[in-house]
């Protein structure tokens, strides 16, 4: 059980969540954790810099409106400073037209419109980190 325990451990993937949202920062942070990731909250562009300076993420969730720098131009860069980053968007906002031509030339990212249903996150989540289901969650 022990041995378990330390490989899970091991093998667990490191997420970021920025979002300027308690209520959201919440929702995706138990999810992921109880799907065995690893997760560190930014509640702005400026605290999520700084966690990017000391540390490696297999996964960025950003919110794409936030006070001050938006998630945009969050993302942007990101993805000059830190090379093939895989990163999600989140947006509660129905402007995806102009968010996709923005970014279109940034690899490696994904969107979804809030709210988004449990299950569909975790897939994409698990998508981009290169995960698989828990083998009780796995379609017949």
């Amino acid at each position: 059980m022990l041995f378990n325990h330390i490989h899970h451990w091991v093998m667990s993937k490191n997420i970021l969540l920025v979002d300027d949202d308690d209520v959201h920062l919440l929702w995706a942070t138990e999810i992921l954790e109880q799907e065995g990731y690893a997760t560190e909250s930014a509640k702005s562009v400026s605290s999520a810099m700084d966690f990017l300076k000391n540390n490696k993420y297999d996964l960025i969730i950003t919110d794409l409106v936030m006070p001050g720098i938006s998630g945009i131009d969050f993302i942007k860069e990101v993805a000059e400073k830190y090379k093939g980053q895989k990163a999600i968007v989140m947006t509660g906002h129905g402007d995806v037209d102009s968010f996709i031509e923005s970014v279109y030339d940034i690899g490696a990212m994904e969107y979804i419109i809030k709210p988004v249903p449990r299950n569909d996150f975790v897939a994409m989540v698990n998508k981009l980190t290169g995960e698989v289901p828990k083998p009780n969650e796995i379609s017949t």
